[in-house]
């Protein structure tokens, strides 16, 4: 079979001039199974992104030898509903003769968003992981077996190095789902069963014998501290190398619990546990405010036990107001501050790195707004937009002005994250406010001058 691969051209940037393994893209992994589970077949694979007319057929349409005998085209975020409709029906029409039968479709937007996508393409995603081939592709293996094509590993060779985050990392999971409901949250549609354990070692131990040793282990886990498997996923992850190195160690390893570690299962017996891991960076959920007791807990008892790289993302515009996320963001920069005076030394950089992150609807809450990036609730009646004002289009993209300054983050460096966000409510309240471009450009436009920043001309 000539099979063609599929992502939507959602990413902001395609230069390969990016040369970070931190700066590229996460890979579409659950194309790199199906790459996986068809070159297994003896399959012609192949891999684009968006609608790319240099794969399409060169003579006519309908010669069916020419057309691809199956296209699978993956989703990611709700968001990109438009772009990812646009590839759909640019492939149905051009790349199998119409035949709605040969283009699949799968992964979180498609399967939150099913009906959606079928009333605008007339195909009806594939839901979920896909764990059954033959009742969810309607194919079989090589040995006419079904085959669970999430336990696969992910075909390498079909990603661009230079664009995808591949050349040193390797993706897996060492559990699946979340024992949390959390409303804003996809994960209990997409995995509704909480498996507790995977085998990591057979899966980064295949991947090593196939493509050799990598740096970095990001780990997808939702929830992995949520597991009653927790020492034995620990204990496979020591064996194979992820622990904290010895020192004078040439080849240090890393892992990297990418979706983040719930702050409500810091307790002592769980940091005993993961304490040899070398976690870095340690990312820590912390999207409510009354969350912040049991989050300022999990941060120093992580710091106690020698963890010193935390990356924090910030749910907001959901439930909340901007004081709520002020003070979230207060609490991080209180804490570099406190590391930067415990640790003794003239270093002006904490340790904690804050990244709001704005809410996005995965559900239809009225005019198909999870179809958008950005949304706006109703604003009650009677709002004090001093003291305590009200989320609106403005104050969220001035929010995420703010965060450019630190390619999407507030910096841990407590006097410029002070700047950022500014050293009161009131001048936080003064910040959203603010015309864009002066927030752009403070260097130019700020009066104030701080003594990290000497060089600046006083602006009006």
């Amino acid at each position: 079979m000539k099979i063609l691969l599929v992502e939507p051209n959602y990413r902001r940037a395609s230069s390969k001039a990016q040369n970070s393994e931190e700066t590229k893209w996460y890979p579409p992994l659950g194309l790199m199974k199906i790459a996986r589970f068809h070159v297994d077949r003896g399959d012609e694979v192949k891999l684009v992104r968006g609608c790319d007319e240099t794969v399409l057929p060169k003579i006519d349409l309908f010669s069916s030898d020419q057309l691809w005998d199956r296209v699978y085209i993956t989703t990611l975020f709700t968001f990109h509903f438009s772009k990812t409709v646009e590839t759909i029906n640019f492939y149905k029409k051009k790349a199998v003769g119409g035949t709605a039968s040969k283009i699949l479709v799968g992964g979180i937007m498609s399967t939150l968003m099913a009906d959606d996508i079928f009333e605008e393409t007339g195909i009806y995603p594939v839901l979920g992981t896909i764990t059954s081939s033959k009742g969810q592709l309607g194919l079989v293996g090589k040995d006419n077996q079904d085959v669970n094509i999430d336990s696969l590993l992910p075909y390498y060779e079909i990603i661009d190095q230079e664009l995808y985050a591949v050349s040193d990392t390797y993706y897996a999971y060492a559990s699946r789902g979340c024992i949390n409901k959390c409303a804003w949250c996809g994960v209990p549609i997409l995995e509704p069963d909480f498996i507790p354990y995977i085998n990591i070692r057979s899966v980064i131990g295949d991947l090593r014998e196939q493509y050799g040793d990598k740096r970095y282990l990001k780990l997808m886990d939702n929830n992995i501290m949520a597991s009653d498997s927790l020492r034995r996923v620990v204990e496979d992850l020591i064996e194979l190398g992820y622990g904290k190195p010895e020192e004078g160690s040439k080849f240090i390893r890393y892992v990297d619990f990418n979706q983040g570690l719930d702050a409500s299962f810091f307790t002592e017996e769980n940091i005993e546990i993961i304490k040899d891991l070398n976690i870095k960076p340690m990312r820590i959920a912390f999207d409510r405010v009354q969350e912040k007791k049991d989050y300022i807990a999990a941060i120093l008892l992580a710091e106690k036990y020698g963890f010193n790289e935390f990356s924090n993302y910030m749910l907001y515009n959901f439930r909340d107001t901007p004081k709520d996320l002020y003070e979230r963001m207060v609490i991080n920069i209180e804490l570099n501050e406190k590391f930067i005076s415990s640790s003794g030394s003239s270093k002006k950089s904490g340790k904690v790195y804050s990244y709001p992150m704005r809410y996005a609807p995965i559900k239809d809450e009225g005019n198909h707004d999870n179809r958008f990036r950005d949304k706006i609730f109703p604003i009650p009646d009677e709002v004090d937009w001093l003291r305590s004002p009200a989320w609106t289009r403005r104050f969220i993209r001035n929010i995420e002005i703010m965060k450019g300054v630190a390619h999407g983050a507030i910096s841990p460096t407590p006097t410029l994250a002070w700047r950022t966000i500014g050293h009161s409510f009131e001048e936080f309240v003064t910040n959203l406010y603010m015309p864009e471009e002066l927030i752009r450009k403070r260097n130019k436009h700020e009066r104030k001058i701080y003594s990290f920043n000497d060089n600046q001309t006083p602006g009006t």
